[in-house]
């Protein structure tokens, strides 16, 4: 009879250190795992820190300088040679004031024509929707 209780004795010690190993090799494989992510990450924040120093360099440059002055607000250098290229709206507050005169009668025109829809009745309103016939 002590031969099956040392034999169990036995097989609950070997039973309970099979736990023990597996439960450490779990909790290394999660802080391994958990290491690999962390080094990825640092990785990929060491990247884009160092894109972002390339950037912040690169902005910093007197030639990135001179080329935002030159395409915002016209900087030049003294030996250069610059043709200025405007927007058609830019263009227009110089201009003369006959397309502000075009744009005054197509604007009363407009006003006239909403005059015109808020007098009809509802009948013409679609008449006038459909067919564009007052």
């Amino acid at each position: 009879m002590k031969k099956q209780y040392i034999f169990l004795a036995l097989i609950l010690i070997i039973l309970y250190s099979l736990y023990l190993i597996w439960s450490f090799k779990y909790k290394e494989y999660k802080i391994n795992s958990h290491i690999e992510y962390i080094s990825m990450l640092n990785v990929e924040i060491s990247e884009k820190i160092e894109e972002a120093n390339n950037i912040i360099e690169y902005k910093s440059s007197n030639a990135y300088k001179n080329k935002i002055l030159k395409e915002q607000q016209w900087f030049k250098n003294k030996w250069e040679l610059v043709t200025y290229l405007t927007s058609e709206q830019v263009y227009n507050t110089y201009t003369s004031d006959i397309k502000d005169t075009i744009t005054e009668m197509a604007i009363e025109g407009i006003e006239n024509e909403n005059q015109e829809i808020k007098e009809m009745t509802v009948y013409e309103k679609w008449i006038y929707l459909l067919f564009n016939k007052s």
